[in-house]
This record gives C-alpha cells, sequence and structure tokens, in this order.
C-alpha cells in the first residue's frame, strides 16, 4: 500500500516503467515510527531521503543547547536534513517524529546508483528538487515579508492542524518569536474569529 502510493506520487513527475518501479522498490526501506522516536541526531550524517506516508515531523538544530526548529514534514512530503545531506559530513540537525509516522526511506548510495542507471531517475530527483527550491523560495518570501501573525497563518495553511501536533514552543521557535508572543497571538487571533 504505502510503496503503491509513493509511486502514484512519483508518477506525476515523470513516467516510471514497471523495471524503474521494480529498482526502486528493491531500494526503499519501510519505517514506521513512534512519537518522539529520532531518525537524525545532531552531529550526525543524514544518509537517507524519506517520503512520509503518514505523521508530522520536526526538523531542529541544538544551538547553544537551545532546541531550535527549523522545519517541518508531513504526509506526502520529501524529508531529509539537506547540509549533511549533500555534503555527507556530521550537520547539526537532527529530525524527530511529532506523531507516530510511516515512512519510505532511500539511502544516499541507492539514489545515486539510480540516477546512473538512468537519466529518467535523474529527471525525477531534479523535478523533485526543484518543487522544493520553489517551495522555500515562497517561504522564504513569506518569511521575509510578513509579520508573525501572517507567518503563523501561511504555517496553518502549509500544515492544516499544526497547533494540535507539535507545541507551541516548537511553533514559536519556527516564527521566531518566543511562546509568550505566540499565546498573544493566538489569542488576538481567537478574538477575531469570534
Amino acid at each position: 500500500m504505502n510503496f503503491t502510493y509513493f509511486m502514484s506520487h512519483l508518477q506525476g513527475r515523470v513516467q516510471l516503467n514497471e523495471q524503474w518501479q521494480a529498482e526502486i522498490k528493491n531500494r526503499c526501506q519501510l519505517v514506521e515510527i513512534q512519537k518522539g522516536g529520532v531518525l537524525l541526531y545532531p552531529n550526525e550524517i543524514c544518509r537517507h531521503v524519506y517520503f512520509v506516508c503518514s505523521g508530522f515531523f520536526r526538523m531542529f538544530s541544538l544551538e547553544n543547547e537551545l532546541d531550535e526548529t527549523i522545519d517541518f514534514a508531513a504526509t506526502d512530503d520529501f524529508l531529509t536534513c539537506i547540509d549533511t545531506f549533500f555534503s555527507q559530513k556530521n550537520g547539526k540537525e537532527g529530525i524527530i517524529c511529532e506523531r507516530d509516522g510511516v515512512l519510505l526511506k532511500l539511502n544516499i548510495n541507492d539514489i545515486l546508483a539510480l540516477q546512473d542507471l538512468s537519466t529518467d531517475f535523474l529527471r525525477l530527483c531534479n523535478a523533485i528538487l526543484q518543487e522544493y527550491l520553489i517551495l522555500i523560495n515562497r517561504e522564504k518570501n513569506v518569511f521575509r515579508t510578513a509579520n508573525a501573525t501572517q507567518k503563523y497563518l501561511y504555517l496553518c495553511r502549509r500544515y492544516p492542524g499544526i497547533a494540535n501536533l507539535v507545541s507551541h514552543k516548537h511553533i514559536a521557535s519556527y516564527l521566531g518569536i518566543t511562546p509568550p508572543t505566540l499565546s498573544i497571538l493566538l489569542k488576538g487571533l481567537l478574538r477575531k474569529t469570534n
């Protein structure tokens, strides 16, 4: 079920014949993880790209022993720690499961092998990378120009129900505000809806 869903997700970008589907399936591993489980600890090398079939994940870094939220990933997202994945050097980032999840993972060596075998897989990787570059650029513009309320509302549109998935301190960290400021912001939004 999860692999079939994953393949239909990929087929929306590049048509892969049955042989290529089998090649990818042979290299994918299913990962089931519970809330609080860690996919990657800070100071480790990220050797995988994950496809989130279900669950909710948070990327974080430890700066001066403070847990700072970098990003989130939900169903249908690809997930990795970009700096350490591409450099294959230890990084400051980690990945933790915030809601029980199921993922498919591909090792960097398998990704490189698939790219060497066919330009179709390389085209697929480029299509996914382009989508994420567009998303990152869009988010950069939101976070460059928006106030805290607008950033929070954008985050809620991107990840519906996020306030019930992660603690407010992690949302505040991601938005670059303090938890008390987020509390004031939320009270203001609640007043506007009533």
